[in-house]
């Protein structure tokens, strides 16, 4: 199926900059935030601004064909994969990335009166590049 076909599947209408959005964050691992998005496709699209990105990628999230990270401070990067998924962030170089082999635990049962609607987990600490720079060198 195309892109445009899928996101009118999830009930929004495609344009030119919402198709171009998806596949570029369907296309990348790195959780991008919507600043790098539009860095990234500004020579392409020169009339997209940063609001278009956050706003598409805010609707996508509500349509449920992308997840919202927040794992620092005010930075929110995101990510096409929803399935239940461990993420990763390097304390040192900031990479975010998949937690391979790690599956997601299920969110706690919630008390009386509320309703867990979504969870994330992530875990943080030195990515492999990061933690092999960290090793002291052997004499």
């Amino acid at each position: 199926m195309d892109t445009a076909d899928f996101l009118r599947e999830k009930d929004i209408q495609p344009s030119q900059q919402r198709i171009r959005i998806y596949e570029s964050l369907a296309a990348t691992k790195a959780h991008p935030s919507a600043d790098t998005l539009h860095r990234r496709l500004q020579p392409e699209i020169p009339t997209l601004s940063r609001t278009t990105v956050y706003g598409t990628l805010e609707l996508f999230v509500e349509k449920g064909i992308a997840q919202r990270l927040a794992l620092t401070g005010s930075e929110l990067r995101f990510d096409a994969d929803t399935s239940r998924h461990v993420h990763f962030r390097c304390r040192a170089c900031g990479a975010v990335s998949d937690l391979p082999g790690v599956s997601a635990p299920l969110p706690p049962p919630a008390p009386a009166g509320y309703r867990v609607e979504s969870s994330q987990f992530y875990a943080e600490g030195l990515c492999p590049a990061c933690a092999s720079a960290s090793l002291p060198e052997s004499r």
